[in-house]
């Protein structure tokens, strides 16, 4: 398929490099700005898609989900618009890094805990905004190199187009699209029990299924249900319990299996909440690698200053008022010696 941008064009100050990324839905392309020199990434979607209106809609919901939630873990979106043929575009952060998915099998629980700690910290953020991703999987996960954090690598949540956004959102431009009752949509390998029956009425409780799907592949090398084939997929998903953690992966800390097991829960109502998740993962960072500084954002009070050793010139006085007291004692000693012969 040829690419849907010419190298060198400009799109809004942007000069188009290579493509780097190219789907059923749309392409991503490496760009400049053509004065600041900085990196970006646009993503347009596929003309063919651009016929949907719904799509379109969720295509722009993205830009303004992620800027809603302003989180480390969320991709920054810079700008979006259309072209004059009507091909939506998003400017966003350029990323330099690979997907969760080449890492599966090969992680230490360390590294584990530390990136999923990232993912729930993001989600939660997402969630306190009332916005559910609804597709979370490992391709969806990019992780990046930054010696600035714990372990060095940070994790960024990409691709909010099936996200639910409520719709008090539409008030600050949210497109109102509405999700057919029954119609479920996600990734089917991911999806919560409850999203299998119907997207439109999940909640953050799906979001909490789908990462513990990716932790168990993270850790097991492969999903719990890695079934492809539609029908067979829903009723796993549904009615069976998933195949033990511990067995797979003996290595795992008890604590990570039990959350992992607890995300899994078939029944939303009983899973924990995201909230709930990132302070588990936290406790388990602690036990782990108690070399880490504290996770918690509030400051941390600065230490009290050490006291100063005194330096020579502090001494010398002490020095010479000793000395002086000492030769006036020996001059009233020998002068009381001498009167009394």
């Amino acid at each position: 398929m040829p690419p849907l941008l010419t190298e060198g064009q400009i799109v809004r100050n942007h000069r188009i490099g290579r493509r780097i990324g190219h789907g059923g839905m749309g392409e991503v392309y490496e760009a400049a700005h053509v004065s600041l020199q900085r990196r970006v990434a646009i993503k347009v979607l596929h003309p063919d898609w651009c016929k949907n209106p719904d799509l379109v809609k969720r295509f722009f919901n993205e830009a303004l989900a992620t800027n809603l939630i302003r989180h480390p873990a969320m991709v920054e979106i810079h700008d979006h618009g259309k072209f004059p043929d009507g091909m939506p575009f998003l400017i966003m952060e350029f990323l330099e890094g690979q997907s969760l998915r080449r890492y599966r099998g090969t992680l230490s629980p360390l590294q584990v805990v530390r990136l999923a700690w990232q993912v729930a910290s993001g989600l939660r953020a997402a969630h306190a905004k009332k916005i559910v991703h609804r597709d979370l999987k490992p391709d969806n996960i990019m992780v990046l190199r930054d010696d600035t954090v714990p372990g060095g690598q940070r994790v960024k949540i990409l691709d909010f187009g099936l996200a639910k956004l409520a719709a008090e959102h539409q008030q600050e431009g949210a497109e109102a699209v509405k999700t057919r009752d029954g119609v479920a949509l996600g990734t089917p390998e991911y999806m919560a029990p409850e999203q299998w029956l119907g997207a439109s009425k999940v909640d953050g409780k799906a979001d909490v299924y789908s990462l513990g799907v990716v932790l168990y592949e993270t850790i097991a090398g492969a999903p719990p249900f890695p079934s492809s084939e539609g029908s067979r997929l829903r009723s796993l998903h549904l009615y069976t319990p998933p195949p033990s953690l511990a067995d797979k992966a003996p290595e795992t800390p008890k604590e990570l299996v039990k959350l992992i097991e607890d995300m899994l829960i078939k029944t939303a109502s009983e899973r924990p909440t995201m909230d709930v998740i990132e302070q588990r993962l936290e406790a388990m960072l602690r036990s782990l690698d108690r070399s880490d500084p504290p996770l918690s954002l509030e400051p941390q009070p600065a230490p009290k200053p050490e006291p100063a050793p005194a330096s020579s010139a502090t001494w010398l006085p002490l020095f010479a008022s000793a000395a002086v007291g000492f030769f006036l004692v020996s001059l009233l000693l020998l002068f009381f010696l001498l009167t009394r012969h």
